[in-house]
């Protein structure tokens, strides 16, 4: 069984979201090994061609060995809920190899990434900036645990 999880992300969690990112990362990190590796960002003045480019070329090399890779992208399939994400999670905690979450930058994720992922998801029909992305993963990342371990977390009323 496989319990690491990583977040191959573009660019650093700054504030308002970074203490919200952190501390649902942490959350995480106590309950399976969590690997977040940060790529820089490019210029998105350079052009799209160019940022996807050096982007997805500094993820791709974050990516740990034998990963299943999750790219998010709006055009993916998001879960029918987070107790629907929980039996996902737990289902590939069980296999081997690591778990990828991708999460690209202000203009998305490289198509070419996309294409080599295993699995598209998206978190809803709105469009999220990639920080909040970020955080907003990580909960239900948190939340998926939680739950799969049995601990008590706040249920809202839509959530599950």
């Amino acid at each position: 069984m496989s319990r690491v999880i990583q977040f191959v992300v573009v660019g650093r969690l700054r504030p308002p979201l970074a203490d919200a990112g952190a501390d649902f990362e942490e959350r995480v990190a106590r309950m399976a090994d969590l690997r977040v590796d940060e790529v820089a960002a490019e210029a998105v003045q350079r052009g799209d061609d160019h940022v996807f480019r050096r982007e997805g070329g500094r993820m791709r090399a974050k990516v740990l060995p034998g990963a299943h890779l999750v790219a998010l992208d709006p055009r993916g399939t998001p879960p029918a809920s987070s107790k629907a994400f929980a039996g996902w999670v737990g289902r590939r905690l069980e296999e081997r190899g690591p778990t990828c979450f991708l999460i690209g930058g202000a203009i998305g994720l490289d198509p070419a990434l996309v294409a080599e992922a295993d699995e598209r998801m998206s978190l809803g029909p709105l469009t999220l900036p990639h920080q909040l992305a970020r955080v907003v993963l990580a909960e239900q990342v948190y939340r998926a645990l939680a739950d799969l371990a049995g601990h008590p977390y706040p249920r809202a009323g839509g959530g599950r």
